[in-house]
């Protein structure tokens, strides 16, 4: 009796199984680690952030306590600070505030302080009103009352390591397959093989790509591949 799935997610075996069959190594003999499949895996969340596809954004609230010593709350939020980054940040897209006794309150948009250099020499007040980031961290001027910050990030996904690890990334397995067998193959000094491979798995990740952000727009896209040149025709 077949097994149900009880998620969308696949599992990096999937991939693994197939990038296995693609370099003729079906019985995992010399093809047995993920560290390929995460490279694949990593190459595919970059491939996606850039064409802007949600399944990477997250969303989480940070609660921003007035200091004692300093009378306002902290000016800054990174992996060191208390309260941190969430772990999974990659980079911050927007950022709301709201006072953190007022939770009946709607959350405001704060401003992305982006005339370089560095934050603008305020005095704290009763909000954040403007962000940064610089430095692998969120700046800010800080407040005089304690505020609750919503962040919305770029997050990086976690690492398989075990064969029933989800691949947090829907219909992913064949991208992710002939990428890892394309990395495989290169390792291996088979040139033609890897190139082939990688035809096909930059294929996989166009339509994959396709299929997220069509339901966002009223015309098809098709990304230009890497082979793609320009021609110049003289007349």
């Amino acid at each position: 009796m077949p097994v149900v799935p009880t998620t969308g997610y696949s599992q990096a075996e999937d991939a693994l199984n197939l990038a296995r069959a693609l370099v003729n190594d079906s019985a995992g003999v010399v093809f047995t680690d993920t560290p390929l499949l995460n490279s694949a895996y990593r190459g595919l969340q970059r491939e996606l952030a850039e064409n802007s596809v949600s399944v990477l954004v997250e969303q989480q609230d940070i609660e921003l306590d007035v200091n004692s010593d300093t009378g306002a709350t902290n000016l800054e939020i990174s992996d060191v600070s208390s309260p941190q980054l969430p772990a999974d940040c990659l980079m911050p897209h927007m950022l709301w505030e709201r006072a953190t006794p007022n939770t009946t309150d709607t959350f405001v948009p704060m401003e992305k302080f982006m005339s370089g250099g560095g934050m603008l020499n305020l005095q704290p007040s009763s909000y954040l009103r403007l962000w940064e980031w610089r430095e692998d961290k969120i700046n800010l001027i800080g407040a005089t009352q304690s505020i609750t910050v919503r962040v919305r990030y770029e997050k990086v996904l976690p690492l398989l390591v075990l064969g029933t690890d989800p691949v947090q990334i829907r219909s992913a397995t064949d991208a992710l397959g002939f990428a890892t067998a394309a990395l495989a193959a290169r390792s291996r000094g088979a040139r033609a093989l890897a190139a082939d491979l990688l035809g096909s798995a930059q294929t996989a990740v166009e339509n994959l790509i396709n299929r997220y952000v069509r339901p966002e727009q009223t015309k098809g896209r098709r990304r230009k591949p890497y082979s793609y040149h320009r021609r110049i025709v003289y007349l």
